[in-house]
Formats: structure tokens, sequence, C-alpha cells
């Protein structure tokens, strides 16, 4: 067995140099260690790339809405309409890279922000009522789906979300008051938000208790 002293690792057969990094290797009668013909190399993305994207797309709607509205003016005020679209989608940006290390806390984040973007951009627009009977109601939902599956898929340990998910939850009781107060004509997308955050809640408390608890002991110091 060959050892490469700069790459860490081992190699089978009778090579003298390290197919890596061309150093000499070292003989060593280890047969238990690693035996990686090649190391693990993470992989490598373009940074940035990502970012540039998105400016160029942000210019470019900007500048397009603009040309737009010079050449068939319209009553509705389109360029302000693509900036604050806009505005919307970098503030979510920023807060996935801000959160990105917590994937749950962001979640609960663009949950809130996206809400209140939606009542003030409803309002702006005359209120029409579509961000209380259809929008805020979806994205609750949506994201206690989005926030279970994603834990379940990257296998994020519970404690490390269920307090998020507990938050997530208790918003999404938040249409009963839509309900109550008589905010909404359409019922229905609020019902069925409030009854999904209630079974939310219930397997919560009923199967993580016990995580609860601990959670609340650790947060609160008792």
């Amino acid at each position: 067995m060959q050892y490469c002293r700069q790459c860490h690792i081992h190699m089978r057969g009778s090579r003298k140099r390290c197919v890596l990094c061309g150093k000499t290797l070292v003989s060593t009668d280890c047969q238990t260690g690693r035996e990686e013909v090649f190391p693990e190399i993470p992989p490598t993305y373009e940074r940035h790339l990502a970012l540039r994207i998105l400016v160029f797309i942000s210019i470019t709607a900007i500048a397009v809405s603009l040309a737009l509205e010079m050449i068939l003016p319209t009553a509705v005020n389109w360029p302000l309409f693509v900036i604050f679209g806009l505005f919307s989608t970098w503030l979510g940006f920023i807060v996935v890279l801000w959160k990105r290390h917590n994937i749950p806390k962001a979640i609960l984040w663009q949950v809130v922000i996206v809400s209140l973007l939606s009542v003030f951009w409803d309002w702006q627009t005359a209120w029409k009522g579509w961000s209380l009977e259809y929008f805020i109601p979806i994205i609750y939902v949506a994201a206690e789906m989005v926030m279970y599956i994603t834990a379940r898929a990257m296998k994020i340990r519970v404690r490390e979300y269920i307090t998020y998910a507990l938050l997530d939850s208790i918003f999404g009781i938040i249409p009963v008051l839509f309900i109550l107060f008589h905010l909404v004509d359409v019922l229905y997308p609020s019902i069925i938000c409030v009854t999904v955050s209630i079974i939310f809640l219930a397997g919560i408390f009923v199967f993580q208790g016990e995580n609860i608890v601990k959670e609340l002991k650790k947060k609160t110091h008792i």
C-alpha cells in the first residue's frame, strides 16, 4: 500500500508518484487505512453566476417595461409593478442567502415577508382582497408542507426545525381572524388553511411533544 502525505490518501499498486499531485509516495504496511484511489473532491460552481443573472434580468425587465410604457401608454403603471416585483424577488433572495445555513428559519422569514408584501401590493392596487382570500392561506399551507418535506429530504434533526414548524403552524391559524372579522368573501381557502394548520399542530404536539419541551427549556434556560 502506497501513501501520499500531500493528498492524505492510500493507493493500491506499486506507483512511485501520486497521480493527483505528483509527490513521491511512501510505502506502508497499513492495510486498514482508507483505500481511496482518488480522494473525494467536492463539486465546484462558478460563484456569483446566479447573482449576475438576476442583475441582468432585473435591468432588462425595468428597461423593457419603461420602453413599453412610453410606446404603449396605459392607465396602469406597469413599470412600478415591475420594480415592486423585482424588489420582492431581491428581498426574498437576500433572506435566503442570509439564512442559508438554517433552511426552516429561511422558510419562515420568507412566509412573513411575502405575506406583508402581498398585503401591501393588494392595497396599492385598489384593494381587491386577493391577498387575504387566496395568497396568505395558500402560502401558509405551502410553507408547512415545504418545511416538513425539506426537513425529511435533507434529514434535518427534529430539534433544529421544530420551533419554526410550530411557529409556521400557529401563523396558519391567523386566517380564522379573516373569517371572524368578515375580511374575506371567499371562505374556503382560509378554512382549509386553518384546518391544515390545526392538524399540523396536533401532529407536532402528539409526536414531538418531548422535543418541544426540551427546546423550550433550552431557550428559556429553565
